[in-house]
């Protein structure tokens, strides 16, 4: 239940706010949702199969990009956290980090 707090307050947080004070508001959501995919199999995927795999690369950029846009148009980090955290609990760490699903080849 942590990592969701520190995740969103790195990417959306720190990193999305520093882009946007250089570069247009399309390109700073792109730069921090790219980081934050890459992220995910670089560093989690140590731990995870599922985070390695081409199904998560998938919806990663997605769900990187809503929660940009929910963080830009609420100026709140609250409702991305909670959505992180619900998405987090949902379907992916319980599941992913716990190698309870392992993707299909």
């Amino acid at each position: 239940m942590v990592n969701p707090f520190f995740e969103e307050l790195y990417w959306r947080g720190l990193l999305l706010d520093a882009a946007m004070t250089r570069f247009p508001k399309w390109i700073s959501i792109a730069y921090s949702t790219m980081f934050f995919v890459l992220s995910h199999p670089l560093m989690w995927g140590v731990f995870s199969i599922a985070n390695q795999h081409i199904h998560v690369l998938l919806y990663l950029p997605i769900l990187g990009v809503v929660w940009a846009l929910i963080y830009i148009k609420t100026g709140s980090l609250r409702f991305a956290i909670a959505s992180h955290a619900l998405v987090n609990i949902g379907i992916m760490t319980v599941p992913v980090f716990l190698n309870l699903y392992i993707p299909p080849v």
